[in-house]
This record gives structure tokens, C-alpha cells and sequence, in this order.
């Protein structure tokens, strides 16, 4: 009888431990989707200021977006590729530079690839579930 017992509190052990690891999958695909989508409105928002010719406030505005991508890299580095990451944070520290009024093509790719990284931050996450 003690062995039954015994058994039926691993079972609960082992259910209460899944339970607790599908809450944090569930928790770290939600600072994933949030951050993502944090960083790819505030990229929207720059490159629509320098579309207008605000490229002061453009300027300012891509730097917010890498300090919040250097603030979120230390979560993404435990749950995507680094490789990923590393690429996303070289591309942000180059947009600054291209928000002038003599760039606005670059500007254009550059803020295009960087979207690109970032939905391939939140696929490499994703893809793995």
C-alpha cells in the first residue's frame, strides 16, 4: 500500500513539473510576441518620421528601438539562435546613420531587412514548438 502511494505522488510531481515548464514555454513565447512586436512598431514609427523629413526625431526614434533591442537581447539569447540576435542588433546600430535626407533609399532597405531579422527572431523561437 505505502508503494501506491508513493507512485501517485511522483505522478503528481511529474504533472505539477509539466505543468510549471508549459507555463514558462507559454510565458517566454509571450515576451517573445510582446518584445517582437514592441520593436516592430517602434521601427514603423521611425521610418514613417523620416518619411515625413523628421529625420532628427527618426534618428532618435532608432535608437530607442536599439536600447530596446539590447534590453530584450538578454532574454533571447536563453530561447533563439545568438547568431539571429547579433545580425538584428548590427542592423539597428547602422539605422541612425541612414535617417538623413540623402539616404532615404538605404533607409528603406535597411528598415525592411530589419524587420525581416526581427520576424526571423520570433519564427526561430516558434518554429521549434
Amino acid at each position: 500500500m505505502v508503494w501506491k502511494g508513493t507512485a501517485l505522488n511522483r505522478n503528481w510531481y511529474a504533472a505539477v513539473l509539466l505543468l510549471v515548464l508549459a507555463a514558462a514555454l507559454c510565458g517566454a513565447g509571450r515576451y517573445v510576441e510582446t518584445s517582437t512586436g514592441q520593436l516592430r512598431q517602434q521601427l514603423n514609427c521611425a521610418y514613417a518620421a523620416a518619411e515625413a523629413g523628421r529625420y532628427g526625431e527618426a534618428q532618435r526614434a532608432y535608437r530607442t528601438a536599439a536600447q530596446t533591442s539590447a534590453d530584450s537581447s538578454k532574454i533571447w539569447l536563453l530561447l533563439v539562435r545568438r547568431t539571429l540576435v547579433d545580425q538584428f542588433n548590427q542592423t539597428l546600430a547602422t539605422l541612425p546613420a541612414y535617417a538623413t535626407a540623402d539616404n532615404r533609399a538605404d533607409l528603406a532597405v535597411e528598415t525592411a531587412r530589419a524587420c525581416t531579422q526581427l520576424q526571423q527572431i520570433q519564427q526561430s523561437f516558434f518554429s521549434r514548438f
